[in-house]
């Protein structure tokens, strides 16, 4: 049995844009897996009360998905990068 001082504390760091890439596969595999209910049979004239709902579960899930995106990229390629600011000084170009 191992003593409470064997713990490893050196574990992997779990950064935000991790998560966020996880969030939006995950998202993504959701959204997919509505629209493919049709394979097993699920249709909007067997079952027209889930169908609506999952319809609307798969647009929010959408929503979901641009906002995480948005943030990802903000993240990884910030658009400040490229902004010019007060500070910069430009050469003339003859």
């Amino acid at each position: 049995m191992a003593n409470k001082t064997d713990v490893d504390y050196n574990l992997p760091y779990d950064n935000r844009t991790q998560r966020l890439k996880r969030r939006y596969q995950g998202l993504s595999r959701v959204a997919a897996a509505i629209n493919d209910l049709y394979i097993y049979g699920v249709y909007p004239s067997n079952f027209p009360n889930l169908t609506t709902v999952l319809e609307q579960a798969k647009d929010h899930c959408k929503e979901i998905i641009k906002e995480t995106k948005k943030e990802i990229a903000l993240i990884e390629d910030p658009a400040t990068n490229y902004d010019i600011t007060e500070n910069d000084k430009l050469e003339e170009v003859q």
